[in-house]
């Protein structure tokens, strides 16, 4: 039996805590703002093999997973991690420039309550 087999879980795998992915990080890098619903998307392809291995598995597989537009909580869902540590690797790619957070759409004014008033007494004459 190798010395290490017993921090082996056979069904889990490794286990390593997620602040040990983050090197202890809980908030992101250079201020970055990034939500639940932040849409992310590579800048661009993969970068080469000799330039990916600064970056970790867990950055390279977000590069790979925003190759198109998806949410932070897409992002997290698919790789299986909490949101936290998610947007600190987020954040550290968009230093980087290896990511880009789209801007999000500008928010339409919601109708007054005078018009929603106006609907409702029109809709309760019929």
């Amino acid at each position: 039996m190798a010395q290490y087999d017993r921090w082996l879980d056979r069904e889990a795998g490794r286990v390593v805590r997620p602040y040990a992915l983050t090197g202890g990080r809980t908030d992101p890098a250079g201020g970055a703002v990034l939500d639940v619903i932040s849409v992310i998307v590579a800048a661009g392809p993969p970068p080469t093999a000799a330039a990916s291995r600064r970056l970790s598995p867990e950055h390279r597989k977000l590069i790979g997973l925003c190759q198109e537009p998806m949410t932070l909580a897409d992002a997290a869902a698919d790789m299986a991690l909490p949101l936290g540590v998610v947007r600190v690797l987020l954040a550290d790619l968009v230093q980087q420039n290896l990511i880009t957070v789209q801007p999000r759409r500008a928010v339409r004014p919601q109708a007054s309550p005078d018009l929603l008033r106006e609907v409702l007494n029109g809709l309760r004459s019929l």
